[in-house]
């Protein structure tokens, strides 16, 4: 994991946008710290056989071994371009793992810029919900700094 240079610096830019801890009751993941939900730092501390402990505690190597096996690898992003496994990762992380196969359908795996557009569409959708409207503008703040990463990989 560590020599991959691609996932080091998608997770730079994850990280940026994730923030420390948060437990914001609108948010549907519910406690998170560097993006890490409490439901899936459990899920991987009882999976390496360890005694769940609060995400307020996890610690960097915790969150790029959570993040490059259950976000990197399972949104398939060692197959992909550069470009691609960019937003599939940070969509994976902000989005779930399901949604990369859904906005890779869309861009029929070669448009990168259409893979945003269905991201932004799934957003609006989101914010319909009231609880979830505050969260928009953020959201978009967020796809379109991603753009911007993206040129540099």
């Amino acid at each position: 994991m560590k020599d991959n240079a691609i996932f080091q610096k998608a997770l730079s830019f994850v990280l940026k946008a994730e923030g420390g801890y948060v437990n914001d009751p609108d948010d549907k993941g519910g406690a998170t710290n560097k993006g890490i939900t409490q439901n899936t730092y459990n899920g991987w501390l009882q999976s390496k056989g360890l005694s769940v402990k609060d995400v307020k505690n996890i610690t960097t190597d915790e969150v790029a071994q959570i993040y490059y096996q259950n976000y990197w690898i399972k949104a398939g992003c060692t197959q992909m371009s550069k470009v691609f496994a960019v937003y599939a990762f940070d969509t994976a992380v902000n989005m779930g793992v399901g949604r990369v196969k859904e906005f890779m359908t869309y861009a029929q795996y070669k448009d990168p810029n259409k893979f945003l557009i269905a991201r932004i569409a799934k957003y609006r959708q989101f914010s319909k919900n009231p609880s979830q409207a505050k969260f928009l503008k953020g959201w978009l703040n967020r796809v379109n700094a991603l753009r911007e990463f993206a040129k540099t990989v």
